[in-house]
């Protein structure tokens, strides 16, 4: 009995063992990932990076390469690996890289109203008079030109500005809020004790100014973008962007042609968004048969030129093609002719028709 006993004991401690060490031969290999899991995992990298923007280069998300892409890219690649949800990617993203990366307005408006109450009801919020500017045809002997932006606090505590900087050596930003004015800021930006306060129901003026003499303005279309951090908890980092179509310095050619003509007709691309119309003026010669192709990228707008007999309603993501003679010169007030929101009545342009 007692060998039998000893005989089992040891046929128990060497399977016993032997299980202990292949167990443990196993962590010697490095586990592989399924390919389908792989997969899955490049496909919701790849529609994550589709609805986020990094800087004001024209390449997308996916394929830029600037520092602040690569930063962004291995977060989000450390959050996926982690098993973190979509929602939440997007979520800390905007909390790190500030709300203006994500691309997606459903996915923004969502983490916006998510951050509008984490913050509570007391807290600065800043509001900007127009978020965007298009200075339209600009020949490079015009030199420096410049647009004021309003800034306000709508929030009930006081909006400290810590920082003004902007994308580009052609470009300088300056704020004035009451008798106090700064200096132009550039791509460095503000000195690190600098600030402004905005007092709760107060505003300041923004002025942005261009150098299109400046050798870093080439000939074509122009994006320039101002940055501008506070300590509003929803908005730490604004963005505004100026444009500008950047023509040869031949004064002689004046206002460059819009669009482009084929079969006799002048095409041209108009872009209709919250308060604006591009590219403003547009520019046609006196005769000609103009074609406008209008397209909203958010709500419905109208596109109205009553001297032309021209009203078009233009849906969300559609496009309206309308067509007029040029029949009179001068200058014709462009505006919209469908409520779009508060900002309504300042949504107008010019159209400019030639000799």
């Amino acid at each position: 009995m007692k060998k039998a006993g000893a005989v089992f004991l040891a046929i128990f401690s060497v399977v016993f063992f032997s299980q202990v060490l292949f167990a443990q031969n196993l962590d010697d290999f490095p586990a592989k990932r399924d390919p389908a899991t792989n997969l899955i995992a490049e496909r919701e990298k790849s529609e994550i990076y589709s609805k986020l923007k990094c800087c004001a280069c024209n390449d997308s998300f996916d394929k830029c390469v600037c520092p602040e892409a690569k930063e962004m890219k291995a977060y989000i690649d450390a959050l996926i690996e982690s098993k973190v949800s979509k929602d939440d990617i997007f979520y800390k993203v905007a909390k790190k890289y500030t709300l203006n990366s994500i691309l997606d307005e459903r996915i923004k408006s969502d983490i916006e109203k998510r951050l509008i109450k984490e913050a509570g009801e007391k807290r600065p919020q800043i509001t900007l008079e127009p978020l965007s500017f298009d200075f339209g045809n600009v020949n490079k002997t015009r030199g420096k030109v410049s647009k004021i932006f309003k800034v306000q606090n709508k929030g009930n505590l006081d909006l400290i500005i810590t920082n003004i900087r902007v994308s580009c050596s052609c470009t300088t930003a300056s704020l004035k809020v009451g008798k106090n004015k700064s200096p132009d800021f550039a791509i460095s930006g503000a000195p690190k004790d600098w600030k402004e306060i905005i007092k709760p129901g107060e505003s300041g003026d923004l002025e942005v100014a261009l150098d299109f003499a400046h050798s870093s303005m080439t000939v074509g279309k122009q994006t320039r973008e101002i940055f501008i951090a506070t300590n509003d908890p929803v908005y730490p980092q604004v963005t505004i962007k100026v444009e500008a179509q950047v023509n040869e310095s031949n004064t002689a050619q004046g206002p460059a042609l819009s669009g482009e003509m084929q079969n006799g007709v002048r095409l041209i691309k108009v872009i209709a968004s919250k308060y604006k119309f591009t590219p403003d003026p547009i520019v046609i010669k006196s005769g000609e048969k103009a074609r406008l192709s209008i397209t909203s990228v958010d709500i419905t707008h109208g596109l109205a030129i009553s001297e032309f007999n021209v009203n078009a309603v233009i849906r969300p993501k559609e496009t309206a093609v309308v067509e007029f003679v040029a029949d009179k010169e001068g200058k014709f007030k462009i505006f919209c002719s469908v409520y779009c929101g508060p900002g309504h009545s300042h949504m107008q342009g010019t159209l400019t028709v030639l000799k």
